[in-house]
């Protein structure tokens, strides 16, 4: 008979556990099926009955309270709807007792109240609104009638008359007010009394107003009939309202009565339900004690067999982790149940410990190779990880990079323990190759990445491999030289024969073909004077003449030139920036440049496109960008075009290009060109921006100063170049507004455009400023200033003059030196 395993036996256990709580459940369940149906009866019939009850009672409330607020209305529209909500809620209690005959006809009665009462205040309303219609008039007429009968210059009858007029309005706006019927008639009697005793009167006041107040008091539609109509009214609104509110109490009462009923009902319920429950839990306490054996029983199978077994093999387990390979299980235990499978697994494991020994003896050997692979590199060896620290190093990176070993302890960053500038940034190029010079040292990194996301560096000196590249680029660049020096000497051997052979026949020529010879060896002079300028630019040895250039205006005013030594097919975009771009450069060799690049650009387009002349800034140097849409180079000719008498064009000097190169280097500039073939060419050329912060440094330190200039160009340009001088700057282009602000405080400097808006408001505005305060300095500057200055003898040493556009070293000179106010 085979011997069951530990789960079939756990499994037994669990199913009468199982079975025992199935049997709590159905119990519990058929406990709580009948409290349910119970509740549910008592929802359905009990509950309801008992909101019936209450509903009903809220709505009569409700009824009683909404009736008399019918009385308070004035509105006829008000009244109407108001009354139809009181319809609506009583149709509701209608509906809770209509099983109930006897509220049947207590019902009906109450909506004829309410339909009553609805109909008494719309033609209560009616008479109310055409009452305070009359007694507004009235009160006009007794204001009238009293303030005549207080004139001064009345006599006493007619005084008296006017009085009694007044008296016939206050009675009828008495009776207009009186809050019931005894004091309407009071009101009409005084009236009355009062008409009679005026037609006894020997004078009249106002027979007009006379009739109308009679007018208004008398008749079916006069003020005491309304009157009298208006409080019947209200009179059976009331009676209404009564028979509404005795409604509303009786069904206060019958909504009582339903909720005593239920509260009985309830009260039978829960006695049951009671009942129910303790069979429920002495059932559930019987099975559960009956339960509990089985899991005492079970624990104990638990306790002795599977935890004795269980801890024989964690005592096994311990012994191996430690290192113990003999550690043994007996054979046969738990043989077929889970005790014996985990017997069985420990000798699996062991087995397995042992080859893992094996394989780490194996991995052991590798790394020692790999150490050894490391120590032998002759380049340094980092590896990242993959947020940059460094996790594993050679000992030739530290000789490498010339620091000390114990920088590279405690994971650093390759940045932090390199000098600045001499590491690539990785995050940016996490492969490739990059070279960093630094003083004499040329480093190569090589970058690669790793699958987990670091990466390896190598970190190579190649110092020695530049030097000898530099010297093979000398080597190169002296082939340049005897190459230039071969075309040269060919070029001016053909001078020199032109000039000898003409003059030789100057001595026997006639006097008609000598003049004819002249200018032939002119033309040869002027041939070796323009290739002698090409040389010198191509050198670097050409005289210069620089001086400063604002760059954008100079380009801005090349382009019609450039516009019109271009083909009709060619499209000239200019992308000139709005910011001051000032270069040290000579003028004519700058515009002989950009031409000179365009049309390179040009003869590059076989037929239709575009040349894209840019201008910018960036990191203190001035760009300027020639792109075209030709039909670019291929990486040989790139390479070579530069050198001079180089050229793929038919006709071609070879020149051009060598001469741009050695002009805009000896300004300080560079040159850099890239192309592909089909894509286009572009020549960048960089110029150094002239110093303005050196020329800043030079300028006196002001407090406040004020810029006046309408040109937004010439404004951004001022501002630049005193941005570092002055503690407080202000920039207006309105002279009434630069007057407020001289008014306002104290300002050390101006500087003012000589016209604003077309007008000369320049020495105006200067007087003002130099009057207003000793110690102000004015700067007045004009593209075309006068020869005269007329406030440079008022105020000697204050005023100055300047010749726009502005720059540092003008500023510098005018308001250092004090009293000098020529323009500079």
């Amino acid at each position: 008979m085979s011997r069951l395993s530990v789960k079939a036996r756990l499994l037994t256990a669990l199913s009468v556990l199982a079975s025992a709580t199935l049997i709590v459940g159905i119990v519990a369940w058929i406990a709580l099926g009948q409290g349910t149906e119970r509740l549910e009866r008592l929802h359905g019939d009990t509950l309801a009955r008992v909101d019936a009850a209450l509903r009903l009672s809220r709505q009569s409330a409700e009824l009683a309270t909404q009736a008399p607020y019918l009385l308070t209305l004035d509105s006829p529209f008000r009244i109407e709807q108001e009354g139809a909500r009181a319809k609506s809620l009583l149709l509701q209690i209608a509906g809770d007792v209509a099983d109930d005959r006897a509220f049947s006809d207590m019902l009906i009665k109450t909506r004829q109240a309410i339909a009553e009462l609805v109909d008494e205040s719309v033609l209560r309303a009616g008479f109310r609104d055409r009452v305070l219609r009359l007694n507004a008039e009235l009160a006009s007429i007794e204001r009238q009638a009293a303030a005549q009968s207080a004139e001064a210059l009345l006599g006493a009858a007619e005084r008296q008359a006017w009085m009694m007029l007044q008296g016939q309005a206050a009675a009828l706006l008495g009776a207009g007010r009186a809050e019931n019927l005894v004091g309407v008639g009071e009101y009409q009697r005084a009236f009355t009394a009062n008409v009679a005793q005026a037609g006894r009167a020997s004078f009249r006041p106002d027979s007009v107003t006379q009739e109308r107040l009679l007018m208004i008091a008398q008749g079916p539609e006069g003020l005491f009939e309304l009157r009298r109509l208006e409080l019947a009214s209200k009179l059976r609104a009331e009676a209404a309202l009564n028979h509404i509110r005795q409604a509303a109490s009786e069904l206060t009462a019958y909504s009582a009565t339903q909720t005593e009923q239920a509260q009985a009902s309830i009260a039978e319920e829960r006695a049951r339900a009671t009942t129910a429950i303790a069979l429920a839990k002495s059932t559930i306490l019987t099975v559960g004690m009956a339960s509990a054996i089985v899991a005492l029983l079970a624990a104990l199978f638990v306790s002795q067999y599977v935890t004795g077994n269980l801890r024989r093999i964690s005592d096994a387990m311990m012994r191996l982790a430690s290192g113990d390979r003999q550690a043994r299980l007996p054979r046969g235990t738990g043989h077929g149940d889970e005790i014996g499978n985990l017997f069985h697994a420990f000798r699996v494991f062991r087995a397995n410990a042992i080859r893992l020994d094996r394989s780490n003896r194996q991995m052991m050997r590798r790394t020692a190779l790999y150490d050894n692979m490391m120590k032998g590199i002759s380049d340094g060896v980092a590896i990242l990880s993959d947020q940059g620290h460094l996790i594993a190093h050679n000992a030739r990176l530290a000789e490498v990079l010339r620091i000390d070993p114990a920088r590279l302890l405690d994971r650093p960053r390759l940045g932090q323990i390199t000098n600045e500038g001499s590491a690539p940034d990785f995050a940016a190029q996490p492969s490739g190759i990059t070279e960093v010079t630094t003083d004499d040292r040329h480093l190569e990194w090589r970058s690669s990445p790793l699958p987990d996301g670091g990466m390896v560096v190598l970190v190579a000196d190649i110092t020695e491999r530049r030097n000898v590249a530099d010297r093979l680029q000398q080597i190169q660049r002296i082939e340049a030289l005897g190459k230039v020096s071969g075309e040269v000497a060919h070029d001016f051997g053909n001078i020199l024969s032109t000039i000898s052979g003409n003059l030789h026949l100057l001595q026997t020529a006639p006097a008609a073909k000598k003049e004819v010879m002249y200018q032939t060896i002119a033309s040869a002079v002027d041939l070796g004077m323009s290739l002698t300028g090409r040389l010198l630019s191509f050198a670097r040895r050409q005289h210069l003449a620089p001086e400063i250039v604002e760059l954008a205006a100079l380009v801005e005013g090349m382009a019609d030139l450039i516009g019109f030594a271009l083909r009709d097919e060619i499209a000239l975009q200019l992308q000139i920036t709005d910011r001051p771009l000032p270069v040290l450069i000579d003028p004519g060799q700058l515009e002989s440049t950009l031409l000179n690049l365009c049309l390179n650009a040009g003869q590059a387009i076989e037929e239709t496109g575009t040349i894209v002349l840019k201008v910018s800034a960036a990191a203190g140097q001035a760009i300027i960008e020639v792109e075209d849409t030709g039909c670019g180079m291929s990486p040989d000719v790139l390479a070579h075009v530069m050198e001079p008498f180089y050229t793929t064009r038919e006709g071609g000097t070879g020149l051009g290009l060598a001469m741009v190169y050695g002009f805009i280097n000896q300004s300080g500039g560079d040159v850099k060109i890239t192309s592909k073939p089909g894509a286009g060419t572009r020549v960048t050329v960089s110029l150094p921006l002239h110093g303005a912060a050196q020329s800043r440094c030079n300028l006196p330190c002001f407090g406040t100063v004020l810029i006046v200039e309408d040109d937004t160009r010439d404004q951004k340009r001022a501002q630049e170049l005193l941005s570092g001088a002055a503690g407080s700057l202000i920039c207006t282009a309105s002279p009434e507004d630069a007057r407020a602000v001289i008014a306002r405080g104290k300002i050390d400097l101006i500087v003012t455009d000589l016209m604003l808006h077309g007008r000369t408001e320049g020495w105006a505005l200067a007087r003002t400023a130099l009057a207003t305060n000793p110690n102000t300095r004015v700067v007045v500057a004009s593209g075309h200033m006068p020869a005269i200055n007329p406030l440079a003898d008022i105020f000697a040493g204050r005023i100055h003059a300047v010749a726009k556009p502005l720059s540092a070293r003008k500023l510098a000179e005018a308001l250092s030196l004090g009293p000098k106010t020529d323009p500079i």
